[in-house]
């Protein structure tokens, strides 16, 4: 395992945050990273005021289907507004977004804390379909949240199809030893992505390491041999 990925790892399990850059030839933007499981209110504090893109929850579609859950773009359609819905972007992969969700428990549901509790939750479900608990899982959900809220759910299609910053964070939480459960947000700068160089910046002062899509996609690969 490369010195980048491990020293990434060895931060998530700390529940401290990573930066992942996707690649030059897709977004070529910079996300901060942190593990779903170790979400705190300092946490999305430090999402919104250091990174300042849309803070999301990253799960595997393959858990999101286990509760019921389906793109929006799904969702949309059926919905009759097909003509406007899942159309691709400029860096032309299908979007991850399913459900926004509140905890039952927040107040307003934007705080800090409220956006914690909610991942917290939403975490917890992972813990249950990983560990046999499917029935639970979807009680769970579906006795605990509501829609529309505000965490926006995404469900990674895996690198095997996608290689956004759903997959390559989910990948990585896999690369730790992890359940795949991350909390994303990218790195803006005033009229657009924070470049590169002002993200290690903000990453070095941080103490921590920016990585490379690719490199966790190599490492990835290699597990699945």
């Amino acid at each position: 395992m490369g010195n980048s990925v491990k020293e990434a790892v060895e931060r998530l399990r700390k529940g401290l945050p990573v930066f992942i850059f996707d690649s030059g030839s897709r977004e070529n933007e910079v996300d901060m990273v942190y593990y779903g499981g170790s979400i705190t209110s300092s946490a999305i504090t430090n999402l919104r005021k250091l990174a300042g893109g849309l803070i999301c929850y990253s799960m595997p579609l393959s858990i999101g289907r286990a509760i019921g859950l389906r793109y929006m773009d799904e969702i949309l359609r059926d919905a009759g507004y097909g003509k406007i819905a899942g159309r691709l972007l400029g860096y032309g992969d299908p979007p991850n977004f399913s459900l926004w969700v509140n905890h039952i428990k927040v107040i307003t549901g934007i705080r800090d804390s409220d956006r914690a509790l909610t991942i917290r939750e939403l975490h917890r479900i992972v813990e249950l379909i990983l560990a046999g608990k499917e029935k639970e899982a979807v009680e769970k959900f579906n006795s605990e949240f509501t829609t529309p809220g505000h965490v926006p759910v995404l469900l990674g299609r895996g690198l095997e199809v996608r290689r956004g910053h759903t997959e390559l964070s989910l990948a990585l939480m896999e690369l730790a030893g992890l359940p795949p459960s991350s909390v994303i947000a990218e790195m803006l700068d005033g009229e657009g992505a924070m470049s590169y160089e002002d993200a290690r910046k903000v990453a070095e002062k941080l103490g921590s390491v920016i990585i490379e899509g690719a490199e966790i996609i190599e490492e990835w690969l290699k597990r699945q041999k």
